[in-house]
């Protein structure tokens, strides 16, 4: 059984994660002004001019469209309160969620992810994590539907770590020009490292629980079973 001070450590880890990825978001959604219209000379749309206009801009709008709707999302439905509180606004919430991811997020990403600036290696991290991304929420719904709501739950933090990549990658292009790091490999280790790393962290957590959680069978119990 978790400590009263385990729990309130979680709770504090877990706002402070919240406020962390509220604010990446908040600072990405502010830099669309220079996407509307496209300003070539900001950080990300530097060079895509030769290609933008057709269906990358298409794939690129939708793509900022819903990422931060479903990241919020995630975040609101982590919430066991609002579960209990509003549960019809928590399953709508969630569907909606998932549509999105299914619908817009994820092919919008793949198409995104073969015009990656960083090179073959970034392509392959990010077509990776749009289809683990869409894999995942697939399996939520299906599981939700299953009514299994412990498996369910799982689907769903894998799916919220995979869409937490944004932020994530974010923060390390942060520190490499806080750290000064301009070394070529950088920034393809970071499109992996963004999202392979927070989902390692959780399957080994989730390992760990589940290892410790196994009934243990009493000396008793062996032998007769013999």
């Amino acid at each position: 059984m978790p400590t009263a001070r385990s729990t309130i450590l979680r709770g504090v880890l877990t706002l402070l994660a919240s406020v962390l990825a509220l604010k990446v978001t908040a600072a990405v959604v502010l830099g669309y002004v220079n996407y509307f219209p496209a300003n070539f000379d900001s950080d990300f749309l530097r060079g895509r001019d030769g290609y933008f206009f057709g269906p990358y801009q298409w794939a690129f709008y939708a793509h900022i469209a819903v990422g931060p709707f479903t990241l919020v999302a995630g975040l609101t439905l982590m919430s066991e309160r609002l579960r209990r509180w509003r549960p019809r606004w928590y399953r709508v919430l969630g569907r909606t969620q998932v549509a999105c991811i299914l619908l817009l997020l994820t092919p919008s990403g793949l198409w995104m992810a073969f015009y990656a600036a960083t090179g073959t290696i970034a392509t392959a991290s990010f077509v990776t994590l749009s289809l683990a991304t869409a894999a995942c929420a697939a399996f939520g719904w299906k599981t939700a539907v299953q009514r299994r709501f412990a498996v369910h739950r799982e689907w769903m933090w894998r799916t919220f770590l995979l869409l937490c990549s944004a932020v994530v990658l974010r923060i390390m292009g942060g520190f490499a020009t806080v750290a000064a790091i301009d070394a070529p490999w950088y920034d393809p280790v970071a499109s992996w490292a963004c999202w392979v790393l927070p989902l390692a962290v959780f399957e080994a957590v989730r390992f760990k629980r589940s290892t410790t959680k196994r009934p243990v069978r009493s000396s008793v119990a062996v032998l007769t079973s013999r």
